[in-house]
């Protein structure tokens, strides 16, 4: 009698099989082999979660210091904040609470009137790739400093590259105010015009607004004068 065509499946299985089969034949043959590699695989494996575990809990502890150095910066024993943010930079800097430890660094310090300090807190923080959520705060605090330092140009790039970035930030009026100040203050009062104007244009009808309008009255002799909306009535026409 003739044999029927095997069917697809029979065509899947087969070749299945005889896989299997080899694969038990190689076990037979190398048996130590064999048990060597699965001990080494489930060595690899165990070491695998052991650091995934342990690196969580790094990562936990990192951010429970973090908060306990945010809760002290803001009482009456601030040093103790920065123990804390020094703490997480030094044993924990491969956590992302590095990061925002190296910012409430820098914020603390500014408080403290350490500028110098608190602009080499920020830079270690930028130094890091920090993500776009903080990066406007980095530069905010950075720009302060170094305006408060004395150091006009490296102020004035600061703040600018917040502009150039971070355009929409809520911070960015604040920003627009310091440009033009730091502008007065490296007496370029035709910059700081420029600025105070944007500020006008951009934001009317705002405290920063009527900030600006006065700065720019100080500097310039004549006021500044709000452009009128273009109008919308043809011109005559002439016969």
């Amino acid at each position: 009698m003739v044999q029927p065509l095997s069917s697809r499946q029979d065509l899947k299985i087969d070749p299945l099989q005889q896989w299997v089969q080899r694969a038990l034949e190689w076990v037979a043959a190398h048996r130590q082999t064999f048990f060597s590699i699965v001990g080494t695989v489930a060595v690899v494996a165990g070491v695998t979660v052991f650091i995934f575990s342990n690196f969580r809990n790094l990562r936990k502890q990192a951010w429970e210091r973090y908060a306990a150095g945010q809760n002290w910066s803001f009482s009456n024993q601030p040093d103790n904040g920065l123990n804390y943010f020094n703490e997480v930079i030094n044993n924990y800097g491969h956590t992302p609470a590095a990061v925002f430890a190296l910012l409430g660094k820098g914020d603390l310090l500014y408080r403290q009137g350490k500028f110098p300090e608190a602009v080499e807190s920020y830079k270690r923080c930028l130094e890091k790739n920090s993500s776009k959520m903080i990066l406007p705060f980095i530069l905010a605090g950075m720009g302060a400093s170094q305006e408060q330092m004395g150091d006009y140009s490296s102020s004035v790039a600061t703040y600018r590259q917040f502009l150039s970035e971070f355009s929409e930030h809520y911070l960015s009026p604040k920003i627009h105010e310091s440009l033009g100040r730091v502008y007065e203050l490296s007496h370029n009062p035709d910059a700081a015009k420029e600025i105070y104007e944007k500020i006008i244009t951009v934001f009317p009808g705002s405290s920063w607004a009527e900030k600006a309008r006065v700065r720019y009255q100080t500097i310039s002799p004549q006021p500044f004068q709000t452009p009128l909306p273009a109008s919308t009535t043809p011109p005559p026409q002439t016969k």
